[in-house]
């Protein structure tokens, strides 16, 4: 019975909370930085949006509230939150068109393949990928800061990381895909029993 009500519960875990409460942290930093207004709290925001990433992570190993949700829901907030917030500083003007079209496409490919194959669940993150959306998040935190008079600074530097970011993201990208693809003719394999 003990194991059942845990099932049941699987979802309301602090990680999840900290994940949705991501979501909604997305909302007010894309019209902040299309209406170019509030600079120091989009920069807040901005960093709390990237450190609940490594907390909801930190909170699912240390206490064991690792869930089926959780694992499905922490990279559908990541992609969809940076892909947001990219599109948002194209919008505003403070970052070239390329990356943030670049940042789109790689993620909508990705997600059409996913449901196209017909996975189970997404490919777990790979080192580079990790990397990848680090060096992402530090490159939008760097703009966004630039935006304030007195970090100004940061804006150049910001920018050249979120082109690495860009291109290691179609490399990333290609290689998920080609772990979709594989995992896919995998599961498809002439006598390989499928899960119900």
């Amino acid at each position: 019975m003990a194991m059942e009500a845990a099932s049941r519960n699987d979802w309301a875990t602090v990680p999840n909370a900290i994940t949705l409460l991501r979501f909604f942290l997305v909302i007010p930093i894309c019209i902040f930085l299309i209406s170019d207004t509030r600079p120091t709290l989009t920069a807040v925001l901005l960093l709390a949006f990237g450190l609940s990433d490594w907390v909801d992570g930190f909170i699912a190993r240390k206490f064991s509230q690792v869930s089926r949700l959780g694992i499905l829901l922490d990279p559908v907030a990541d992609r969809l939150g940076i892909v947001a917030i990219a599109v948002a500083l194209v919008a505003g003007g403070f970052i070239p068109v390329w990356i943030g079209v670049v940042i789109f496409f790689t993620d909508l490919v990705l997600l059409c393949a996913y449901f196209f194959l017909r996975l189970s669940e997404p490919p777990s993150s790979t080192l580079l990928g990790k990397f990848r959306t680090a060096l992402i998040m530090l490159g939008l935190a760097f703009v966004a800061a630039g935006r304030i008079d007195q970090l100004s600074i940061f804006y150049v530097p910001g920018i050249y990381i979120l082109y690495a970011g860009a291109l290691l993201h179609i490399v990333v990208g290609f290689g998920y895909l080609r772990y979709m693809r594989s995992e896919a003719r995998t599961a498809n394999r002439p006598g390989k029993e499928t899960k119900p």
